[in-house]
């Protein structure tokens, strides 16, 4: 997978105040639960068209750390803009944030075995599965 600090920070219009350490670790994180929740090849052929791609991976990756890194900016905002500007620039961080958490809960789905499997989870008194 090859998610770059420049492409996060490009879909983040290059906000100031954000580390390139921080967007490293976040990646990291994120690249390590996309991962796990990835549908895997043991129930589906090699050559399957519902196979996760690297694409999608990448794409649910970039959409997760843009909403990390939104959340990080907001809550270190007050330190580097006066107060008079926080208002306006607080509202488009958020509404930045919600667009990207809906996007990567619907990029999660879209890889996670549970949307793209015939099988259906469910709780018994007697099972769980």
């Amino acid at each position: 997978m090859a998610v770059t600090n420049a492409q996060l920070r490009d879909l983040l219009n290059r906000p100031r105040g954000l580390n390139e350490g921080t967007i490293t670790e976040y990646v990291t994180v994120r690249t390590n639960e996309v991962n796990k929740r990835a549908r895997g090849t043991q129930y589906l052929a090699t050559d399957s068209p519902d196979k996760v791609s690297d694409a999608l991976k990448d794409d649910a990756v970039k959409m997760l750390v843009c909403a990390d890194c939104l959340s990080v900016l907001i809550d270190t905002y007050v330190s580097t803009v006066p107060e008079n500007d926080r208002g306006e620039q607080d509202r488009r961080f958020k509404e930045q944030m919600k667009v990207f958490q809906e996007r990567g809960a619907i990029a999660l789905k879209l890889i996670a075995e549970a949307a793209g499997s015939a099988y259906s989870e469910y709780q018994t008194s007697t099972q769980l599965t």
